[in-house]
């Protein structure tokens, strides 16, 4: 194995992945653009803590369509609990009633039925959830505005008609007052800065380990035959089970160089943001990639010649239907199909944890190490079931030619000592022969 290692053909695949790896993170994070679809059941929250009944006429302002795009509600009482869903990426966006809305509402009312003073507008407040990207963000923040916009011109209305009966004439201040008497304020929750890349570097980061796991696998074991062809050709090649246990320790130090150089490359090079220490980053993925490394390897082994032709599908089919570029509830049903089977998802949903969400379990990470762990122990109890056959394998050959050598032994033992003992009984009947051949001589 130590002659496998000090040739220069054996390191190729790494050095090439390692290459084609920041090729791709140059490519992708600067110019990546997610396409604008229509969402399905997006996840909204209402929060009604309005402790008057102003509050209440709110909900029959929520949309359920908009733009092609439809919503899921879900009210709740308390701002904390809204929040603690944002963080925890349950919903795309909040809109907050505070306790006193109805208060102010009727203060502005009152003022500008009396016209003494200038009010201020009553308040609501929408919070958003920035990591989930920019188009499903962009829906979010727009369907929650329409509906705090509509809350607003429907009392403004109201206002008006009262005003018109009584014929109160007000002053340009309280005017404005009257066509704005609600206004919001916008927030985002994560507190994120504005370079996330469209939210699609938890994506990039994922494809980049998945296809590291599909061209390296292939070109590892590719180079490694090459070099165990030249091996053999001087004479001392190696058995089927050191090939494999080299191309699992290639694949480890891949993974490793890999992950190394993408977090060196997103967030050193591209400056890209992370709520979560870089370590973890950094040992996520680095278990992603060591995932994908052995789950093809696995299929290269099952299948044999047939793996690519698997892996390329599987390889591809993941990207897909991962819900990083795109939501997964704007893909058809078989995508959504596969996202749950394949194991990009997961990747994207424990990466997007890590860099928006601080790493929160229940933001997705636990799910997302969890389905990779499975996909980890049985590629890799696959490829260790192999080496143990080949290394069965291989003994039971050793063996089966030491036989062979002691056969050859004894064949060649008996055949030398038949001649000798052939040859005893000729020379006893020369010796009884010679008194004869004396006698002639002597007459």
């Amino acid at each position: 194995m130590k002659r496998l290692f000090k040739m220069s053909s054996t390191w190729f695949p790494i050095w090439c992945i390692l290459i084609l790896m920041l090729i791709m993170v140059g490519v992708y994070i600067p110019a990546f653009g997610g396409a604008n679809k229509n969402l399905t059941d997006v996840p909204l929250i209402i929060v009604n803590e309005d402790k008057g009944k102003a509050g209440d006429r709110i909900l029959l302002n929520l949309i359920k369509t908009q733009n092609g795009n439809s919503f899921k509600w879900d009210v709740v009482k308390t701002k904390e609990k809204a929040l603690n869903d944002l963080k925890n990426n349950q919903a795309y966006g909040a809109l907050v009633i505070p306790a006193d809305y109805s208060k102010q509402l009727t203060k502005v009312h009152d003022l500008l039925i009396s016209g003494n003073g200038v009010g201020k507008p009553a308040k609501l407040d929408i919070l958003l959830n920035e990591g989930v990207g920019q188009s499903a963000s962009m829906i979010a923040s727009n369907t929650l505005q329409t509906v705090a916009s509509a809350t607003s011109n429907g009392i403004s209305g109201h206002f008006k008609s009262e005003l018109n009966e009584k014929g109160i004439t007000l002053s340009p201040m309280n005017a404005s007052l009257l066509d704005r008497p609600v206004q919001f304020t916008m927030k985002n929750v994560l507190g994120l800065p504005v370079n996330l890349n469209k939210g699609m570097t938890p994506f990039v980061m994922s494809i980049i380990a998945s296809i590291t796991g599909l061209v390296g696998t292939n070109m590892i074991r590719g180079y490694l035959e090459k070099s165990n062809g030249i091996l053999r050709k001087k004479g001392y090649p190696l058995p089927e089970s050191q090939i494999l246990q080299s191309a699992l320790l290639l694949a480890i130090l891949l993974a490793f160089c890999g992950s190394l150089i993408l977090q060196i490359s997103v967030f050193g090079f591209f400056g890209s943001v992370h709520a979560s220490s870089i370590w973890y980053i950094f040992l996520f993925s680095l278990f992603c990639c060591l995932t994908m490394l052995f789950l093809f390897k696995a299929v290269a082994l099952l299948l044999g010649g047939w793996g690519i032709l698997v892996m390329f599908p599987i390889n591809f089919m993941g990207i897909f239907s991962s819900g990083g570029a795109i939501p997964l509830s704007t893909l058809p049903t078989v995508h959504r199909f596969f996202s749950l089977i394949l194991p990009t998802r997961y990747m994207v949903d424990g990466m997007r944890a890590l860099l928006y969400y601080q790493g929160r379990m229940e933001a997705g990470l636990r799910e997302a190490l969890g389905a990779l762990s499975i996909y980890f122990v049985v590629s890799l109890a696959i490829i260790f079931a192999f080496i143990s056959f080949a290394q069965k394998r291989e003994k039971q050959h050793i063996a089966a030619k030491k036989e062979e050598k002691v056969g050859i032994l004894v064949n060649n033992e008996f055949h030398y000592l038949l001649p000798a003992e052939q040859g005893e009984p000729g020379s006893s009947q020369q010796v009884k022969q010679d008194p004869k051949n004396t006698s002639k001589n002597d007459e």
